[in-house]
């Protein structure tokens, strides 16, 4: 198994397809960096009025991109399904056509050979996903100070998810959340391999969590019940919602159990050869 889970690994971080993603979405916060990162550094006391609580001297956890006001982050936020699913998600399908699983499976057991290709594309895109918030993350907290203010600055709210962390130890906050996202965004590229086992074709694979992700987005959204709108992908990935653990926890479990059950269960019935 150590074996086979190295050797996926090697082959998805040395794909060009996993960089040219890190590559976008880096652009993206590249860009955010330029244009309002660096104009705030410059200036952090741009706006800053003594006897106006909500006018302070700015702080890195306002200008950062996580703060999500921002036309790259909202961008960023769209393109997560293929930016997940792009590094390494259709390799599985690529395996099976080009004959590669057959070498992989003589020597090992087939569940062997699955349970490293889902570690390989969960890691994949939880990198991706996670990478350009935390290059963004460290260049704010750099070059700016890294201050509190009171309820109603920051994009965290009393009601988001751990809340009294952001306000009381924001940096732990910060490593939580962006563990969490890496954990979202490693099972939205999941859905590419679970879509593998009903589809014999890449392109639909690798669009599958795009247009999965669209569909969820227009009818979650219309729920009268909170957790379940929260469940809405653009919503779960945006920092600067109200998230509620109970989204984080009903996703989280619905794409675990849909790995067992069609990829896994479904990829040991296929025949390889």
């Amino acid at each position: 198994m150590k074996v086979m889970i190295k050797t996926e690994l090697e082959r998805a971080f040395k794909s060009w397809s996993l960089w040219l993603a890190l590559i976008i979405g880096m652009g993206l916060s590249i860009a955010q960096i330029i244009t309002r990162i660096i104009p705030a550094a410059m200036n952090p006391l741009m706006g800053y009025m003594p006897d106006n609580a909500t006018l302070m001297p700015i702080s890195a956890f306002q200008v950062w991109i996580g703060n999500g006001v921002s036309f790259e982050y909202s961008l960023f936020i769209r393109l997560i399904p293929i930016l997940a699913a792009m590094p390494y998600a259709v390799t599985y399908l690529s395996d099976i056509k080009s004959g590669i699983i057959k070498n992989y499976v003589t020597r090992t057991a087939k569940f062997n050979y699955l349970a490293a290709k889902y570690i390989a594309v969960f890691v994949t895109g939880g990198v991706v996903v996670v990478m350009p918030l935390l290059i963004n993350y460290l260049t704010a907290i750099t070059i700016l100070p890294s201050l509190v203010w009171p309820v109603g600055v920051f994009a965290s709210s009393p009601k988001s998810i751990w809340s009294a962390i952001f306000y009381t130890h924001p940096h732990i906050y910060m490593i939580m959340y962006m563990i969490l996202l890496f954990v979202c965004g490693g099972l939205m590229a999941t859905i590419a391999l679970i879509v593998s086992n009903i589809v014999n074709n890449r392109f639909v694979a690798i669009l599958a969590p795009y247009i999965i992700t669209e569909f969820a987005n227009a009818i979650l959204r219309m729920s009268d019940k909170k957790w379940l709108r929260g469940i809405a992908p653009t919503k779960l990935f945006n920092m600067a919602q109200t998230n509620t653990g109970a989204s984080f926890i009903v996703y989280i479990a619905v794409l675990l159990i849909l790995g067992v059950v069609v990829y896994f269960i479904g990829g040991l019935k296929h025949e390889t050869y």
